[in-house]
């Protein structure tokens, strides 16, 4: 019949054929198509019919099945020891191709190794662990300690009303804390956060000897700036920077690594062991304390001094103080364990043309020479300048242009910064023209500043000393240090020193300031103006603090007496925390 081929005789010898393998992984035998049709024919057969030709008809044992009733793939017949059957003619058009299974239902070869499962999705790290990594919980406990120590130092040491000896007993309670602390820190301390701590335990001791309170609140507020800079190690100005947020963001994220610490700290070493031995000694010497109190009246004094009283204000102040302090030690103990560290930036600084940065400093050093030409007269005559001019009082001599000039002072610091950082110093030439115009310019700047001192020291002298003014002249003074670090670090341009140097002289400032005893020093110019010109602001010294005391036994009695009775019935007692030296003088008769 036209359009069939003839069937293909069996081989006698099929069932004992070899299966061999191909090049591609499938099996003589072995369907080529997913229909199950083969691609090639047998010997002596014919080609398949054209696809317009008609299909068989239904019923027929040659017709292709149906895409879903396609069996799935197995092994070959010859594979399990049974005869090939005879090849069939394909009729018709193919069948349509019965879609993929999955891959995890399709056999592969055997040797072939299925593709490796996908890695587990990694979360992206916290905010801060990209460049501030958490400490190993191995000193969680530690920290811990250390935060509860400083807690309840600070509630049982602090007089938050004033000065007194309690703040230098905390500070000394915190600093045994971070040493402990320390010697667990995965970084080792270097002699700058040593210095940073003995400068912090210097500004609180003023809190033992003096008695003015804005002096011991800029000690205490400084004395914190020290401590965290002691806790960082910081010494550039991004770590400066850091240093400012690093103790509040240190103890929120302090608090889940303490607990998870201690807790693992407890499974092996009998952790809660140890705090139900605290709890039982504190609650014995409750117990034996109240007994002991009740037997002996100077015992009961003597518990009653050391410990706070329990009213509802006291409690909260000392729940307060207690909670705030010992957060801010847990923090310290985090960042000293595991200090910031910000990458510091790699890449090439970009830096300005020769003309670009030296046009506008040229031109600002020539301003700057221009007016103190101008002004030579009046911003260094001082004293001779008032007197030899006319309708000009000291007052108009002292605010002409003062307040003009501290701004000055202080805006051409961060210009002579900007042209050290963007100033190209490839050649020789580049880096003494730095030196030249920066140096100059800091130079007229430093001028500007003798010359506001000097006006400020007539302006007192004529009307006499008060607080601000002495704070106003000792900024001054700082300023002109800093600007002499700053023609230092230019004559070398290193100044790597500079940002720990300018805040150091700050604090050294400051203490010196203490060390000069401020109301004893306002307190006898304004006596020395008394015996000069006649005048005196009783008033003002009324206002002063016990650290005047001294220096007012250079007044009249009729003068001193009420003065002395004004600072005496103002003096600050909040018990033994309270305690400092001028206040203890001045109680005495």
């Amino acid at each position: 019949m036209p359009g069939k081929p003839n069937q293909a005789p069996e081989p006698d010898d099929a069932a004992g054929r070899e299966v061999m393998p191909e090049e591609d992984g499938r099996q003589v035998g072995e369907p080529d198509t997913p229909d199950g049709s083969s691609t090639e024919t047998a010997p002596g057969e014919d080609t398949a019919a054209e696809p317009d030709e008609q299909p068989a008809p239904a019923g027929e044992p040659d017709q292709p099945a149906a895409a879903s009733e396609v069996p799935e793939p197995g092994p070959p017949p010859a594979a399990q020891g049974a005869p090939l059957p005879p090849m069939q003619p394909v009729q018709g058009p193919p069948a349509p191709m019965a879609p993929m299974a999955p891959m995890a239902q399709l056999p592969m070869p055997a040797g072939t190794p299925y593709p490796p499962p996908h890695p587990p999705f990694a979360p992206p790290p916290p905010l801060f662990d990209a460049f501030w990594p958490r400490p190993g919980v191995s000193g969680a406990p530690v920290a811990l300690l250390a935060a509860v120590i400083g807690g309840a130092a600070a509630a049982i040491f602090v007089p938050l009303g004033g000065p007194g000896i309690g703040w230098p007993l905390l500070g000394l309670t915190i600093a045994a804390g971070m040493f402990l602390v320390g010697r667990k820190a995965e970084r080792k301390v270097h002699i700058g956060q040593v210095c940073w701590a003995v400068v912090a335990l210097l500004l609180l001791s003023v809190c033992a000897f003096r008695s003015a309170d804005w002096l011991t609140a800029w000690c205490v507020l400084t004395a914190g700036v020290a401590g965290v800079l002691a806790v960082t190690g910081g010494r550039s100005v991004r770590a400066f920077g850091l240093a400012a947020i690093a103790i509040p963001v240190a103890a929120l994220r302090a608090l889940p690594w303490a607990v998870r610490g201690v807790r693992e700290r407890g499974r092996g070493s009998g952790g809660l062991r140890l705090v139900a031995s605290l709890a039982v000694t504190v609650l014995l010497l409750l117990i034996f304390g109240a007994l002991f109190a009740g037997a002996d009246e100077n015992f009961a004094a003597l518990a009653s001094a050391v410990l706070p009283r329990l009213d509802g204000e006291s409690f909260f102040r000392w729940t307060f103080v207690l909670v705030v302090f010992g957060a801010a030690t847990l923090g310290a103990a985090f960042t000293l364990l595991r200090p910031p560290e910000p990458a510091e930036t790699t890449r090439e600084v970009k830096t300005l043309r020769r003309l670009e940065w030296a046009l506008p400093i040229g031109v600002l050093v020539v301003l700057f020479a221009a007016f103190i030409a101008v002004q030579s007269t009046p911003m260094f005559g001082g004293e001779q300048h008032v007197q030899h001019t006319e309708q000009l009082t000291y007052a108009g001599y002292a605010r002409s242009g003062f307040w003009q000039l501290t701004f000055v002072t202080i805006l051409t610091l961060p210009i002579i910064g900007a042209a050290a950082r963007w100033a190209p110093k490839s050649t020789e030439f580049d880096r003494n023209l730095l030196r030249g115009l920066g140096g100059a310019l800091a130079v007229l700047t430093l001028l500007i500043v003798f010359s506001a001192l000097i006006r400020m020291w007539a302006y007192q002298d004529a009307y006499g000393y008060t607080v601000m003014r002495l704070l106003v002249m000792s900024c001054e003074l700082w300023l002109g240090v800093v600007y002499l670090l700053v023609i230092a670090a230019g004559a070398r341009l290193r100044a790597g020193w500079l940002p720990a140097a300018v805040v150091g002289t700050a604090m050294a400032a400051l203490l010196g300031l203490a060390a000069l005893n401020p109301d004893a020093f306002i307190a006898e110019r304004n006596i020395a103006r008394f015996e000069a010109t006649g005048k005196l602001d009783q008033e003002y010294l009324e206002g002063l603090s016990a650290d005047a005391l001294p220096a007012l036994q250079g007044l009249p009695e009729q003068a001193r007496g009420p003065v002395v009775a004004e600072i005496t019935e103002d003096l600050f007692d909040e018990g033994w925390r309270s305690w400092n030296l001028s206040d203890h003088l001045a109680r005495q008769p």
